[in-house]
């Protein structure tokens, strides 16, 4: 194995500590299927709950307020405490937030788990998760680092959609009961969570966090000083803009296509598998060329991906164009949605204060949790129809667009400051 590890490049740091960033890749992945599996089943998981769009956005932006909270003082936590409890108390909390899912809630109390799950999923896990990788790899290696962590974290992402695709069609049985179909991926995914949970426990070892120091609560302010993490922050913006709308062309395809529920969520559990061409392909080309060329090259193709499905005649004979429409941006998403967190090196922030900066990024770059899933939600129950779709299409359209001015500061920025190694 370390053979394979030096011919695909690696440095000594990165090749010992592999499995340990692919363990902390499957626990990324799995820690948001409960907060997040009501968009592979969008349309089954509005008639269950008897909601409309707008109050599916609401989740969305609850998810997000309590983030943004979460993020800011959680980055400080993981750099100061046991990186292996944060994942075991994180994935445990969430998945025991599903069993409480399974009892008959109503809307306001749905709102409440979901502010639940946006403490116990997003507080410390992700900076924790962030921080871990760069530690564990090597400063050379980071593209590849974060391109084999968001690749296991894709992979990690299919294997549970795909069970939970199963789970549903054993939950609705013969008569297409869609609420015991619900309740059954519930149950699937609560108890992976958990079990994960136990697993990281007893594979995680904070004996690889020794290399870190613990800052206190006043690195804060350093971090903040860097122009670095500013605009890492309006990258990762414009980004997350488009992370939480990739959600919505499943329910494109179902509702305005004329696609089966069935056929929504295998697409959004296949998608997953093409993320590792994005996160590992990108992961060597941004090694290679340079982390921004990596992201505007994507941002460019998702642009024009998106505007490809925005023009498409609303038919069942558009579904299988739309579908290789949709696997071309998923793979260039997913190039920059490692590499964004690779930008932390190549901006040369000091290794001490990752999980602050990473706090600090999520905290800016994740705003559009609160209000892109209401927006949506807003659009498309204001403009039924196809007519909805294709205004937060052409929205999202200009966000790509704008993150792409960004990259080029990016590129501008580090032309000025290049890095000392």
């Amino acid at each position: 194995m370390n053979k394979l590890f030096k011919k695909l490049g690696f440095g000594d740091k990165t090749a010992k500590n592999f499995w340990a960033i692919i363990i902390v890749a499957f626990g990324g992945a799995i820690i948001y299927g409960l907060p997040y599996f009501r968009f592979d089943y969008y349309d089954a998981y509005l008639a269950t709950y008897h909601l409309t769009n707008t109050q599916m956005g609401v989740f969305g932006s609850i998810l997000g307020i309590f983030g943004m909270i979460s993020y800011l003082f959680g980055g400080i936590v993981a750099d100061r405490f046991s990186t292996r409890m944060i994942l075991t108390v994180s994935l445990i909390g969430t998945g025991l937030g599903g069993f409480v899912h399974l009892l008959p809630l109503n809307y306001y109390q749905l709102l409440a788990l979901y502010a639940f799950w946006g403490i116990s999923s997003l507080f410390a896990f992700w900076p924790a998760c962030v921080k871990a990788v760069r530690i564990l790899s090597d400063s050379d290696d980071q593209g590849k680092a974060y391109g084999f962590f968001e690749g296991g974290r894709g992979v990690g992402a299919a294997l549970m959609a795909m069970g939970a695709v199963v789970a549903f069609r054993i939950g609705i049985g013969q008569i297409n009961d869609e609420v015991a179909g619900m309740k059954t991926v519930i149950v699937y995914y609560s108890v992976l969570t958990i079990a994960m949970g136990i697993f990281c426990f007893f594979k995680v070892k904070d004996g690889h966090m020794e290399a870190s120091e613990r800052i206190s609560f006043k690195g804060i302010g350093e971090v903040l000083k860097m122009p670095a993490i500013w605009i890492i922050s309006f990258v990762t913006f414009c980004n997350y803009v488009f992370t939480l709308s990739l959600y919505y062309f499943t329910p494109y395809a179902t509702s305005i296509l004329g696609a089966t529920v069935t056929f929504g969520a295998t697409l959004a559990a296949m998608k997953r598998w093409f993320s590792l061409f994005g996160n590992v392909g990108g992961g060597f080309f941004s090694d290679k060329f340079g982390t921004g060329n990596a992201l505007l090259i994507s941002f460019v193709v998702m642009a024009l991906g998106t505007l490809g499905i925005l023009l498409l005649p609303t038919n069942a004979g558009s579904i299988v164009l739309f579908t290789v429409l949709f696997v071309l941006i998923y793979i260039f998403y997913n190039v920059n949605y490692a590499q964004t967190w690779a930008m932390m090196d190549e901006g040369a922030v000091p290794e001490k204060y990752s999980g602050t900066a990473a706090g600090i990024i999520s905290t800016i770059g994740y705003l559009p949790e609160i209000f892109v899933s209401v927006l949506a939600g807003m659009m498309i129950d204001q403009n039924p129809g196809v007519g909805g779709y294709r205004l937060f299409f052409g929205f999202l359209v200009a966000m790509l667009v704008l993150v792409a001015v960004f990259v080029l500061v990016w590129k501008s920025y580090l032309k000025k400051h290049p890095k000392v190694n």
